[in-house]
């Protein structure tokens, strides 16, 4: 569809009415409340973390993209009174905003509540901007909505007149327009500014459960599917980490024989002391057809050795594969399929919904792993059911944004599991999982030994992950 032919209906006419009526009275409750669009702005570029092109959609509220971290912001003003320009970096724009909004990468709704028609304008947006586009909607709870409601028979600060749109409502507004929610984070639960007080009340307001009493709602969307393009000519990158996998190296084989050919194997040898890396030289000259590399991993941890193949990778998808093929390589092309033909930026498998072969896991490897997926989902209102599955699928071009991140969590993460799916989380890829079936090491035993040490090292991940994400300025 030609962008130029898509039009918004954008305020409703008592919101314009107000605003340009009570201009001066706003701006001073701007000013005095411009603590609360300052919290407001650092929890956005907590969200936006890496992004280019900002546009915000705004009412009477414009002072919010002052302190955006972007290398350009653009804003459509309900009036043109408010037009104030905060910073260098941002531009107003007029009712033609299709071009520009093609080459943002968020879209940032502060005026949900002061739309025409919110459902017009969203599945118009849906249609304008790139698949990997986010749109950040910013509203207010149900709870607050109803104080609210009331406040305004006796004081004037807003149209009394406004959209009165639930949680489950707008929920429902955004699967009817190709949207769907990857992240939702709820915000400042005291308006009112106190001296130290306020900032702790609204860190603490974050917690779960205590989080439903939070004036504010941050809901970032991305679109459920994209325009359908032809993936088979995308490179694929298997990242094969080993350490004295000698006898697993040979039955590769005959799995890679049924690979793509335009497809990459990257075999990082980790300081092997068996016949590993012989072993990889022989499936080079065996399979000369195919591209088999072999790289010396650094012999810290098997995420280093990880991060090291993604690195010198050549592929448009990043694949990694333990060697012990416990995950079938049939699934894990058709894990590739769903990355291709999805909205999806990143493929968590999990060995946890289809029944295990017998002995594939142990049982205390089975409790840890369902806590460690409950404790994820919990705080990050993202539904994992496998945070320690090896295989993990993603595009190269989203390792730019994940990998400034990495070990960055309070500790090392030896494995890499966790670097990578808080990474994702934190620069708002969709994270879909897709079950595999697991099956027992072919050859010799798991390298996690230590499981006790293993699993405080990664609880202290989540628990500071989940901090500095939510809580820390």
């Amino acid at each position: 569809m030609d962008p130029n032919l898509i039009k918004f209906d954008y305020y409703l006419n008592s919101s314009v009415l107000f605003f340009k009526s009570n201009f001066e009275k706003r701006i001073k409750f701007l000013q005095k409340k411009n603590f609360l669009f300052e919290e407001i702005s650092n929890f956005i570029n907590n969200c936006i973390d890496n992004t280019k092109n900002v546009f915000i959609f705004c009412a009477g509220n414009s002072i919010i993209g002052k302190n955006i971290k972007s290398k350009k912001t653009y804003i459509k003003e309900i009036s043109k009174e408010y037009q104030i320009k905060h910073n260098p970096n941002i531009d107003y724009v007029d009712e033609n905003t299709n071009d520009i909004l093609t080459k943002c990468d968020t879209i940032l709704i502060t005026d949900i509540e002061h739309q025409l028609n919110p459902t017009s304008n969203l599945s118009n947006l849906s249609k304008i901007i790139n698949d990997d586009a986010k749109i950040i909607i910013f509203s207010k709870n149900l709870f607050w909505m109803i104080i609210l409601k009331f406040l305004r028979f006796f004081i004037y600060f807003s149209p009394k007149k406004i959209n009165f749109l639930s949680s489950s409502y707008l929920e429902n507004l955004y699967s009817s327009c190709n949207l769907e929610i990857i992240r939702k984070e709820r915000i400042i639960a005291l308006p009112i500014y106190i001296p130290y007080v306020t900032k702790l009340i609204n860190r603490i307001f974050r917690l779960p459960i205590l989080n439903i009493f939070c004036l504010s709602s941050v809901t970032i969307l991305k679109k459920i599917s994209k325009d359908f393009q032809d993936d088979k000519k995308l490179k694929v990158s298997f990242i094969i980490p080993c350490k004295n996998e000698a006898n697993n190296i040979k039955t590769f084989e005959k799995e890679i024989k049924k690979r793509d050919q335009n497809n990459e194997f990257l075999f990082g040898n980790d300081n092997s002391t068996d016949e590993t890396s012989n072993e990889i030289d022989e499936l080079s000259k065996k399979l000369n057809d195919f591209e088999i590399i072999k790289y010396d991993g650094p012999g810290i941890s098997k995420s280093e050795n990880v991060y090291k193949g993604i690195e010198i990778s050549k592929g448009d998808i990043i694949v990694i594969y333990d060697a012990d093929l416990t995950v079938s390589f049939k699934d894990v092309e058709f894990s590739i399929e769903i990355l291709k033909k999805t909205n999806a930026d990143f493929i968590n498998c999990t060995r946890m919904i289809y029944p295990q072969k017998e002995g594939a896991m142990k049982f205390f490897n089975i409790i840890g792993n369902s806590f460690f997926a409950g404790l994820f989902s919990l705080l990050f209102k993202k539904k994992i059911t496998d945070t320690l599955c090896g295989t993990k699928i993603f595009f190269k071009k989203d390792w730019v944004k994940i990998k400034r991140d990495v070990s960055n969590w309070g500790i090392k993460d030896l494995w890499g599991d966790f670097d990578l799916l808080i990474g994702a989380y934190k620069n708002n890829l969709k994270i879909t999982e897709v079950p595999v079936t697991y099956y027992e090491r072919k050859e010799d035993d798991t390298k996690m030994k230590s499981v006790i040490l293993n699993a405080v090292r990664m609880l202290f991940i989540i628990l500071v992950s989940y901090y500095k994400l939510r809580l820390k300025k």
